[in-house]
């Protein structure tokens, strides 16, 4: 696949993302902007796919399905009201994987099909990467914490000097 092909599809899959937020923005066009969510998602994987079909596409699968029966059987067992929280764990997930990824690449530029050593453009770009995925992940860290209500045990009352967690303010 040319890379003008594969540009094309990740921008159609990234219309039909803007698409599926607008469409979630209201009740009524919800389901048009799930259609058009699982349509983006549907394009990004598969042309990724494509891209890697030259490598392991047999591990890909097998670490897809896997990721399926992880989070079916966490969306079974997960409440209505605490959604929130499982939205908060997955995107601290999220950016760990980016900075797993930015550090992968950094390590061994090699494995990913970019020269060695890396440019200094590609450097800037792996080090914004993986600062915002350090961002992400520590902010849904102390999100999910929080709606969890576990920053009640930890409280500090301003008539002590002590916090109920046994550290000093």
């Amino acid at each position: 696949m040319s890379a003008n092909l594969v540009a094309l599809w990740y921008l159609a899959a990234s219309v039909c993302f803007i698409l599926a937020l607008k469409g979630l923005s209201s009740p009524e066009s919800a389901r048009r902007g799930n259609v058009f969510g699982i349509a983006g998602m549907t394009i990004a994987v598969v042309t990724t796919l494509a891209i890697v079909a030259r490598g392991r596409l047999d591990l890909i699968l097998i670490a897809m399905v896997i990721g399926g029966m992880i989070g079916s059987f966490v969306s079974r067992r997960v409440e209505m009201t605490q959604m929130p929280e499982l939205v908060a764990a997955m995107h601290s997930l999220v950016g760990m994987a980016a900075v797993l990824i930015a550090v992968a690449v950094v390590n061994n530029p090699g494995a990913f099909g970019e020269h060695d050593p890396l440019p200094r453009g590609n450097r800037f770009e792996l080090f914004i990467g993986s600062f915002v995925g350090a961002v992400t992940f520590s902010g849904s860290v102390i999100a999910f914490g929080k709606l969890a209500g576990l920053g009640k045990k930890f409280a500090c009352s301003p008539a002590r000097r002590w916090c109920s967690g046994g550290s000093i303010r």
